[in-house]
């Protein structure tokens, strides 16, 4: 029987998928090279070959990877056969929380699926409409709507929340738990829903010591026309 990969060889694998995360997002994919990520992974130019034997690989790794886990997001939740209104209001929580453990992948997912393969950036342009279909079907089954309009309320929800990343920092006016209640709030009944929902929310203290990306302010004016493919 063959043998799988060994932990070792997992974790090395778990290891460059993170670094490279956080180099794309922060130097941009075109200006991250195979040398740089290497040093950055404390291994040689030639073993991070051995685990990937081109740049997008490891950006289609990564992209399909975090697809999947999106994916199971919205598995988990159908899973527990909720009403939908309920259904709909934990995607959005459990993608929020999503969000803010895995920033950088989600900021490279945004930004750099235009540089993969045609062929592997067809795979993860299909998991995203899966995702955003899954969305709609609840939006569609919550308010009683066609597909047509279920489809603009969805693409609205992940307006958003998809941007996140530009302006929700550790230390500010709201914590990402309660970001994903106030867009319930908002979700449930309109932006009334949602100061009601911030108005039951302690304050929290600033964390001063945050320092923003440099491209997150870049990464607004560069990649919204990069939701159309969606």
């Amino acid at each position: 029987m063959p043998r799988g990969p060994s932990s070792a060889h997992s974790l090395q694998r778990d290891t460059i998928l993170n670094v490279s995360a956080d180099a794309f997002a922060e130097a941009g994919y075109p200006s991250a090279t195979m040398a740089a990520l290497a040093e950055r992974c404390g291994v040689s130019k030639s073993l991070l070959y051995h685990y990937y034997p081109a740049k997008d690989a490891i950006l289609f790794d990564l992209m399909h990877e975090y697809m999947q886990r999106l994916q199971a997001l919205v598995g988990e939740v159908a899973a527990q056969a909720l009403p939908a209104q309920q259904a709909l209001a934990e995607v959005v929580r459990r993608f929020v929380r999503e969000y803010e453990t895995s920033r950088t992948r989600h900021i490279v997912l945004l930004n750099d699926v235009k540089f993969l393969p045609a062929p592997e950036r067809a795979i993860v342009i299909k998991q995203e409409r899966e995702v955003v279909q899954a969305f709609a079907d609840l939006i569609a089954a919550t308010y009683r709507i066609d597909p047509a309009r279920a489809k603009v309320l969805t693409m609205s929800v992940f307006g958003m929340i998809n941007w996140t990343f530009t302006w929700l920092k550790p230390g500010g006016a709201l914590t990402y738990a309660q970001f994903a209640e106030t867009v319930v709030g908002m979700l449930e009944g309109g932006l009334s829903g949602g100061a009601a929902r911030m108005k039951s929310f302690a304050p929290l203290v600033p964390d001063v010591g945050h320092t923003p990306l440099d491209s997150d302010a870049a990464a607004v004016k560069s990649n919204l026309k990069e939701l159309h493919h969606v």
